[in-house]
Order: structure tokens, then sequence, then C-alpha cells
């Protein structure tokens, strides 16, 4: 019987109404763990795991000698060592796009609180009425220009979503990128005269350290930051300093650097300090039941394609064969 290691834990997996695959051994293990990973992993035929969090590297390639597949549930591949795998002649799979719907509303979700914070009622009564009252007289309408850098799959779902609601959109202008009905401009005009500005950057050599200090001192004054994309794009340290000064409204971060953020992170400090200004999540903006459905049914989907002599969906073209 072929083995699947199934890098998300059993818990997540029943919930979704989807059947374990008959006639497969299937061993579930947390990416992020890696003792798990390992155990799970161990003589495996089919890796199934997050994108951004565990790495597929060669001791772990090593424990599965006849793994026929990496398959990716999200979008992002650089936790997966693509030259080794490419050595080893295993194809890797990702998701291009399927959780894009997912990541939209979350972002829409921290704008809204960023720009709108709401004290929810809890025990009744009037003093409580009263203050809930008082507290939400400094909230903002969402409005204004919505500057989306990185205009893949996720930030043209984001666009929609802000257009939508009537916002004004505009998007970062590459070279590589076709027409599409956003206007693109130059960076530095997007960072100069956006409101929220929302950044999708998959994680490169060409995007690490996107926006540094020196950029982020160019962000219009009182808007707010929003990061979807990969840690490591935007200059977490530097978003922190100007929050502290006031020259940033907010920022909401769904993912970080370093993946978990270490309890001194600096704008872990500030969830304390300005709890309104500042929003963070464990890099789970495109983890819903909807989305982790269509991820896990089409990555299942792919072992049996592969399975039976067929290329998988959504292989991903092979890197310049040198290890990472």
């Amino acid at each position: 019987m072929q083995k699947i290691a199934f890098l998300w834990p059993k818990s997540e997996f029943h919930p979704l109404g989807l059947r374990t695959p008959k006639n497969y051994d299937v061993s579930f293990g947390r990416a992020g763990l890696r003792d798990e990973a390992e155990k799970a992993c161990k003589n495996a035929d089919y890796i199934i795991t997050p994108s951004g969090a565990g790495i597929i590297d060669s001791p772990l390639l090593d424990l599965a000698p006849k793994v026929k597949l990496i398959q990716l549930t999200g979008a992002g591949y650089d936790n997966v060592d693509r030259g080794e795998c490419e050595l080893r002649n295993i194809p890797v799979a990702h998701m291009p796009g399927l959780n894009a719907p997912s990541v939209a509303q979350t972002m829409l979700q921290m704008a809204l609180r960023l720009r709108r914070p709401v004290t929810l009622l809890k025990s009744g009564g009037s003093n409580e009425w009263m203050n809930a009252r008082h507290d939400n007289i400094h909230g903002y309408e969402l409005s204004g220009r919505v500057g989306i850098i990185g205009y893949g799959h996720i930030g043209q779902a984001i666009a929609r979503l802000f257009i939508g609601i009537g916002l004004d959109v505009i998007r970062a202008k590459y070279a590589e990128q076709g027409a599409h009905q956003v206007p693109a401009l130059a960076l530095e005009e997007v960072l100069r005269t956006s409101d929220i500005l929302v950044v999708a950057l998959p994680a490169k050599e060409s995007t690490k350290n996107f926006l540094d200090a020196c950029l982020l001192r160019k962000v219009k004054q009182d808007a707010i930051i929003l990061n979807c994309g990969r840690g490591g794009t935007v200059d977490e340290s530097a978003v922190a300093d100007l929050i502290e000064i006031g020259q940033i409204a907010g920022a909401g971060f769904d993912v970080f650097e370093e993946e978990p953020i270490a309890s001194d992170h600096p704008l872990l400090k500030l969830v304390y300090k300005h709890p309104n200004r500042v929003l963070l999540t464990a890099h789970i903006s495109g983890q819903t039941i909807d989305s982790k459905r269509r991820n896990f049914s089409i990555a299942l989907d792919n072992v049996e394609r592969v399975a039976q002599g067929e290329q998988p969906l959504y292989q991903l073209a092979p890197p310049n064969c040198t290890k990472l």
C-alpha cells in the first residue's frame, strides 16, 4: 500500500468532509514541527505540505527515497528545495490562486478593523452601553485609495473586493505584468498616494526586504499597511517605528520574516501598546474551510494522477538545477 504524508493536522482534514483516499496509508503530521514531519514522511510515496510552513529539504527527502510528488496546498513554494527535487526527478505542484478569495477577504477585514475598530457588548447595562458608544466615536469610514503591490492572483482578488465597495484601487507597475483595468503607477506614487497599502508579493530574491525603511518613509502619513504575501518583503521593524512616531496609522500583518514570531517582535510589542493600530495573525489568511476543501481535494486528485502515470495539475517548471 502506498503512503501519503499529509503535513497538516488530522483534526483539520476530517471536518472538511473529505474522505481518506482508499488504498493509501495516510500519515498526518504538522509541517512546522520537524519531528512530526519526519515521522510522517518516512517511506512516503507522496508528500502533501502547506506553503510557507516547514521545509522540504534534502534530509527530509532522504527519509522518503521513493517519493513521486511534492504537493503544496498553497501558491507559494519557497519552503521546498526545488533544485534537490529536480535532481531526484520529483515533480513539485502548487495551488496558484485557489486561496485568493480567503486572503482577500482577510485583508478587507483587517482594513475595516483598523479604520473602524468596534467595541462589542458583553454584559449589558447602561455603563457598558455608554462606554461602548464613546469608544466607537473614533472610527473612520473605509475610503480613499487602495494601492496594491504584487498583482498576482491574490492582488487581483483584493482589487476586486475593494473596487466592489467603492474605493479607488491602483497597483504598482511591473514590466512583466499585462494590461488590467486597475491603473498601474510607479511604485513611489503608489506609496505616496495610497490610504491603504496592501503588499501581496511572493518570496523571491528580488522581493526580499522590498519595502525597506527608505521606501516606507515615502508612505502617505496616516495610511495603513497590510501584508499578506510572504514575510520578509516588508521591513517589519521600520513599520513598527513609523507607527510609533505617528507616520503610519496602523498595520495588519499575516506573514512575517520569521515564523512563528518571537515574543519580543517589534510589532507584537505595539499590539499591547496600541491595540487598535496593529493586527497580527499567524499566516492564516488563506485558511478557511472553503479554501482548504478546494486545495486538499485537488492535492489528493494530483496524487491519483501521478499514481496513474499522469502529470499533476499546476506542476511547477523546473528551476535551474542547482541546490538552494
